[in-house]
Parts: structure tokens; sequence; C-alpha cells
């Protein structure tokens, strides 16, 4: 994103481009995560990884020859996103076959506390990087720890990971199927999406913000990206330790808790204050998200793990492949502040409805009988 920030002069349009065609990919998610219930999790990983680590390092060479421009970075935005597609479903699914089942939620939660604190490490390292030696630098500087990351995963014995028993003429429309029949799938998902477009909209609009701000650079970017990582990673660490009580409410005030600290980041003057609004938000999101892949995890038929985390990526990256360049219309004419704080009132509005239309259906799900009402 800064290299199109950089190529373009901070044109909102052309950022917004760029988000969308790396994430337009992951309409495929859900037949990503077809794959992940049919193959080995270990070797498909492996094979994700490989071509992500390769793709990074092809673009840090083009960078570096001087020749990225702003159509280059468009196709390579979009062939990075294929292999995410599978990845990012088989790695959410893989947790259920390598920990006891009440185990899975922390086993989930660590996942998520690994994954932000890279975002700590990464950006941070990053915006040094690019701030001295230019973009090509942290493309280089990823595709290596790509190649770590590679090392790890086939350190992993090959038996520990089993292949998939989903034959291949079962569909992710089977779990779809699950998804409508049972309120504990169908709500996180749903959920999914709200925290989805408030996501993709924040990350558009923080490298925007910065060009207006006097002394702004990579740098402060890539502190920023950092700062996100922290409050993902305590977010995390809450969401792995809520236990029992209502789910579905608990998720929408997580999902209330993230809509109203972006749109508090949409009026912070500084880098300093900004970032400070960014962990809150971060917060949210992450314990949001970390409940929502338990929540789904525990509901979910065997078998269907890749499917239905599958459908839930889907859900989540659909506004980030498909509605960005709206929003990168909206910060063209009014600004992207203005645009954060109007998307992010839209985002908390949603939740209210989300939130009267379970009450209602819980309401009338109740059974004198049984004295069960839906959770």
């Amino acid at each position: 994103m800064w290299l199109a920030v950089q190529l373009t002069g901070g044109d909102p349009l052309s950022v917004a481009l760029v988000t969308s065609l790396q994430f337009l990919p992951m309409f495929l998610s859900a037949q990503g995560g077809k794959l992940g219930d049919r193959l080995n999790k270990r070797g498909l990983l492996i094979a994700s990884q490989s071509l992500t680590a390769a793709g990074t390092l092809a673009l840090g060479v083009l960078t570096w020859l001087g020749a990225a421009n702003l159509f280059w970075v468009c196709v390579f935005a979009a062939l990075l996103g294929i292999p995410a597609a599978v990845d990012a479903p088989t790695r959410l699914a893989l947790p259920r076959e390598l920990v006891v089942p009440e185990l899975l939620a922390s086993a989930i939660g660590i996942n998520g506390i690994v994954f932000q604190t890279s975002r700590v490490v990464g950006p941070a390292i990053a915006g040094v990087l690019i701030a001295s030696w230019g973009v090509s630098s942290g493309f280089f500087a990823a595709g290596v720890c790509g190649v770590l990351g590679l090392l790890a995963l086939a350190s992993v014995p090959k038996g520990t990971t089993s292949r998939g028993t989903v034959r291949s003429g079962e569909s992710w429309r089977e779990a779809l199927q699950w998804i409508r029949a049972d309120a504990g799938l169908v709500a996180p998902i749903v959920g999914g999406f709200v925290v989805g477009v408030c996501l993709a909209n924040l990350q558009l609009a923080l490298p925007l913000i910065l060009t207006g701000i006097a002394g702004a650079g990579a740098a402060s970017y890539g502190a920023l990206v950092a700062m996100t990582g922290v409050g993902g990673a305590v977010g995390a660490a809450i969401g792995a330790s809520f236990r029992g009580g209502a789910p579905m409410g608990r998720l929408h005030i997580l999902l209330a808790g993230f809509a109203l600290a972006s749109a508090l980041v949409s009026i912070l003057p500084n880098v300093v204050t900004l970032a400070a609004g960014v962990v809150v938000a971060a917060v949210f999101m992450q314990a949001y998200n970390t409940t929502a892949i338990s929540t789904l995890q525990a509901s979910t038929p065997e078998g269907g793990h890749g499917r239905v985390m599958g459908i839930y990526v889907l859900s989540y990256f659909i506004w980030s492949g498909a509605g960005t360049p709206l929003f990168g219309l909206a910060a063209s004419w009014i600004g992207p502040r203005a645009a954060l704080g109007t998307s992010s009132a839209l985002c908390l509005l949603a939740v209210t409805v989300l939130a009267l239309r379970l009450r209602r259906s819980s309401s009338k799900s109740h059974s004198p009988d049984k004295g069960v009402a839906l959770k």
C-alpha cells in the first residue's frame, strides 16, 4: 500500500484499487476452504506460502530495478491474493486438528496472539527499512520471513495433520446449509462482514490521513500498523479468555466497540493520538475475531471446518475486494477522515440492527416447555 501511495502521490482511488485487487481473490476462499477439507493442511499451507514468498521477492526485485509502476503493483496484488485465499481458511481450521476440543479456544487465541505480534515487529522494521533504503528492502525482508515460515512448516511431522475426508462432490454450498440452519454459525459470519468493512476502510484511510500530517511518512505508517498488532495481540488474549456465557451478545458488544473506536480515529489530529486510537480499535477487532472463530469451530460439523472458515474469510474480506474503491471515491470527494467517520457510523448502525434482529429471533424461538432461548 505504501508503494502505491508513493507511486501515485497518495491518490485515494489508486490506493483503493490496489487494496481491492489484493483482496478480490479472497472471493475464492470458500473453494480454498474446501481444498483444506479435502487435502493435507500442512502440505497445502507449504504450497500456498511458497507462492506468497516467491511473489513477494519478485515484486521486491521489480521495485529495486525501478521498473515498478501502478500496473505491476496491481498485477502482483491480485496474484498474491490467490494463494492467500487458500492459506487463510486452511490456517484458521488447522487448530481443530492439533488440539483437543477443551483447548480449542486457547489454541485459537495463541494463534491470534502470535499472528498479531508479528504485525508489531514486521511493520516496525519495514518502516525503518523503507525510510532508510527504499520500498524494495521491505519486500526483500518480507520474502525472507516467508522462507523462514516455510522452514517452520516443513519441520512439522507429516503425520501431524491428516488428509481430509471430504469427497470431490461435496461442496462449500453444504456448509452454507449448515450456517443457515444454526444461529451459532450465521451470527459470527454476518458480524465478520461488518468487521471486515470497518477494518478495510480503516486500513485504507490510515496512509491517506498520514499524507495530510506534516512530517509523517513511511516510518509513521509502519508504526501505526505495528500498533494494530499491539492491540490485536491484546484482543486475541481477551478473546481466548472468554468462557461460557452468551457469545452472541458478547460479539455484538465487541463489534460496537470496534466501530466506535474507528470513528474516533477519524478525528484524532496527530500520529501519537492516531496510534493510541488504532490500538483500541485493534483490541476490539481481534477480540471479536478470536471469539467468532472459536464459536464457529465449536459449532461446525466434523469435516467441514475448512469450508466454514472459507465462508467466514469470504464474508470478512468481501468488502476489501469489492467495496474499497467506493471508499476511495468517497475519500477523494470528502477526504479520508470524513469518509472513515461516515463508514464507521454506518457500521455501528449495522451492529444495532443485527443485535435487534437477534433479540427478536431469540424471543420467537423461546420455548415455554423447554425454557430455553437462543443465545
